[in-house]
C-alpha cells in the first residue's frame, strides 16, 4: 500500500513512523488490521461489499491525518506524582487531592493492563476528564478592601480517564489516533444502526396500518351494503390510508440508503471523509487561584495559568485533555485492584 496513491497524504510524525518502523509489507498488514477494526465497529456487514478495503484507503488516511493534527493542540506531557502534587499548579487543578491522583493511576484499566504485562518505568498517556464550574460565594481583595460574599466560579474536574498509555510519546500519539478512528467508526455505527432500527420500526408500523386499513375498509363496505356511510369510520379509514402512504414512502427512502453492504460502506466513507464535523478540539484556558477559583481578570501573581485541550464530539459531548507522564513501578502485592 502506498499512502501517496491513496489520494490522501498522512502528515508529519505519523507518516514517518509508518515509513521508518515498518516495511511496506508490514504497512499493508497494519493498514488492513486498522481497516478491519474500523469496519468491525461500524458494521461488519461492510465486509460483504466488494473492494471495501480499497474503497476505505483514502478516507481512512484522511481521517488518520486529521486525528494526528488534533494531537498538536494537546499540551503536555505533565508529570503525575502524588508526592509532587503541590509542586505543579496544573496537576493540583486537575485532581482534588494527591489521593485522587493516586486512585486514578491505580484503578485505570489501561494502566493495569500494562502492569499485568510486567511493564515498568516511565509511561506517557492522554488524560481526559470532564470539567465543571460551580458558583460559590467567597472573599475577594479589591485594593485595600476585603469584600465578602462575592460570587465566584470554582473549576474542578471529575471522571478522569487514562487513554493510550505507552512507553514513549510517539507510541501514545499513535494510540490516540487509533482512538480517534474508533470514535469516528462508532459514530458511523450509530448512524447505520439508527437507520436500521427506524427501518424495522417502519416495517412493523406498515404491517399494523395495513391491518387497520383492511379492517376499516371492511367495516365501511359492510355499512354501505346495509346502511348509510358512517362519517367517523370513513374519516378514520382515510387517515389510516394517508399515514400508510407516508410510512411506505419513508420506508422506501431508507431502503435506498441502507439496502446493500455497499450503502453501509458509503456511510462509513462519508464519516471518515469529514472527521472535522464529528470530532474537534480547541484550546482551553483558565487562570485559577490555589483554591481552584477563576481569577481571569486578576494580575498574574494572584493565580496560575492553566492550559488544556477540550475535545468535543458533534458539538455535544465534551472532555478536557492533557498529555501526562508517570512512573509505572513494579507491581506489589495488594497494589493492583482485583
Amino acid at each position: 500500500m502506498n499512502w501517496h496513491n491513496s489520494g490522501a497524504r498522512l502528515g508529519g510524525w505519523i507518516e514517518q513512523i509508518w515509513q521508518s518502523r515498518h516495511t511496506r509489507g508490514e504497512q499493508d498488514v497494519l493498514l488492513q488490521q486498522t481497516t478491519d477494526q474500523v469496519v468491525q465497529i461500524a458494521d461488519p456487514v461492510i465486509r460483504q461489499a466488494k473492494g471495501y478495503r480499497k474503497a476505505l484507503h483514502a478516507p481512512l488516511a484522511q481521517a488518520m491525518a486529521y486525528c494526528s493534527s488534533l494531537i498538536d493542540a494537546i499540551p503536555g506531557p505533565v508529570f503525575l506524582d502524588k508526592n509532587r502534587y503541590y509542586d505543579d499548579p496544573l496537576v493540583k487543578a486537575l485532581f482534588a487531592s494527591p489521593d485522587e491522583l493516586e486512585e486514578v493511576l491505580r484503578f485505570s484499566p489501561e494502566v493495569n493492563a500494562l502492569r499485568k504485562q510486567g511493564r515498568t518505568g516511565e509511561v506517557v498517556a492522554l488524560l481526559t476528564m470532564t470539567q465543571q464550574e460551580k458558583t460559590i460565594f467567597g472573599h475577594k481583595q479589591e485594593g485595600e478592601m476585603l469584600v465578602r460574599d462575592v460570587r465566584q466560579q470554582a473549576v474542578s474536574f471529575f471522571d478522569h480517564k487514562i487513554v493510550a498509555p505507552a512507553a514513549d510519546l510517539v507510541e501514545t500519539k499513535t494510540g490516540i489516533v487509533n482512538r480517534g478512528l474508533e470514535v469516528l467508526a462508532t459514530v458511523a455505527m450509530e448512524q447505520i444502526t439508527t437507520l436500521r432500527s427506524r427501518k424495522a420500526e417502519l416495517q412493523q408500523q406498515k404491517e399494523y396500518l395495513k391491518g387497520i386499513v383492511k379492517i376499516l375498509g371492511g367495516k365501511t363496505r359492510m355499512r354501505e351494503m346495509f346502511a348509510t356511510r358512517d362519517p367517523g369510520n370513513w374519516e378514520e379509514l382515510r387517515k389510516a390510508e394517508k399515514t400508510l402512504v407516508a410510512v411506505e414512502e419513508e420506508l422506501e427512502q431508507l431502503r435506498e440508503q441502507l439496502a446493500t453492504p455497499e450503502q453501509a460502506l458509503g456511510h462509513l466513507e462519508a464519516i471518515m471523509r469529514k472527521p472535522g464535523e464529528i470530532l474537534a478540539v480547541r484550546d482551553q484556558f483558565f487562570r485559577l487561584n490555589w483554591m481552584g477559583v477563576r481569577v481571569d481578570d486578576t494580575p498574574g501573581n494572584d493565580g496560575n495559568d492553566i492550559t488544556l485541550a477540550e475535545f468535543s464530539l458533534q458539538d455535544e459531548f465534551r472532555r478536557s485533555a492533557v498529555l501526562v507522564a508517570f512512573s509505572l513501578g513494579s507491581p506489589t502485592p495488594g497494589l493492583m485492584p482485583t
